[in-house]
Formats: C-alpha cells, structure tokens, sequence
C-alpha cells in the first residue's frame, strides 16, 4: 500500500514540477486587470440604460402615483368621517380602500418585475460589450491575459480600467454623433 502511496505522490512532484518549468504553461507576459463594477457602475452605456428604463416606465409609475393619491384621499376621509357616516358608507369606503391598496401592491409589484427583466435584458447586452470591448483593447494593446474582479491584489499598473471606461466613454459619443 505505501508503494502505491509513494507512486501516486511522485507522479504528483514530477507533474507539478513540469508545470512550474514548462515555459509554455505560464508564459503570459503582459496582464491586465479590469473591474468590471467600476465599468458597469460608471459607464455612459448604464447611464443611457437607466435613462432608457426610466422613461419605458413612466407611465406606470405615473398610475401607481395615481392610485397612491386616490388611496391617501379615501384613508383620509374615512378617519376623519368615518365616525359621522352611516355604517353602511364607511364600509363601502373602506372595501374601496381595501381594493385599491390590493391594486396599488399588484401594480408595484408588477413594475419591479417588468423593470427587473428589462434591467436584467439591458445589462446582458451592455456586459458582452463590455467583453468585447475589453477584448479588443488587449488585442490592440498586446496584453496576453486580462483579469476580472476575482483578484485579491493587483498593482495600479495592471489596472486597465481607467483606460476601458475612456473607450466606453468615446464610443458612447461616437454612437451620439
């Protein structure tokens, strides 16, 4: 048993060694580090995302403002008529409360769902840009790896991010003119 032991261990040192001297394995030369949150928080592409969302959706937020008010009206009529109306009319306004609330939880729920898709369908979009961008500024600039968030450290050297989010930022305006 430790003879299979001993074998299985020296095939790991010599795989583990040719790794290590194999200068094709880890012959990256030039590498690069992107933070992709800072791309996706601060490029004009989100921030013309966000404008885009806000304006798809005015309406509806418009309606739910509308109920909201409508709902206040009704709330503030039967606390301060409710102890003079008959029964009947207080029960009448407060189902007509009660609807209406169910109708403005409906429809708030309805446009977080609606947005969140649409955030979702836009940011999908806007991060294969962002690879393809990034992608095409390492070819250009002869990097031979680029890394993403999942990096404990990185010198400011490495930090192309800078740089990335210029490039958004002029195809941003190129795209306006």
């Amino acid at each position: 048993m430790k003879s299979e032991n001993t074998k299985s261990s020296t095939k790991k040192v010599i795989f583990i060694l040719f790794l290590f001297c194999s200068g094709t394995v880890f012959s990256a030369e030039k590498i690069g580090f992107v933070d992709m949150e800072t791309l996706i928080n601060n490029s004009p592409q989100i921030n013309a995302a966000r404008e885009t969302i806000s304006s798809e959706f005015e309406v509806q937020y418009t309606d739910i403002e509308e109920k909201e008010s409508s709902l206040e009206v009704l709330e503030n009529r039967i606390t301060k008529d409710g102890a003079i109306m008959s029964l009947s009319d207080l029960g009448k306004l407060q189902e007509r409360a009660r609807i209406l609330e169910r109708q403005v939880r409906r429809a708030k729920e309805d446009l977080k769902d609606a947005i969140s898709i649409r955030n979702n369908q836009i940011l999908n979009n806007i991060q294969e840009e962002l690879r393809i961008i990034v992608k095409q500024y390492a070819i250009e600039h002869d990097y031979d790896a680029i890394l993403i968030n999942a990096i404990l450290y990185v010198s400011d050297e490495m930090d192309i991010t800078q740089e990335i989010l210029q490039v958004l930022k002029d195809k941003s305006k190129n795209n306006e003119n």
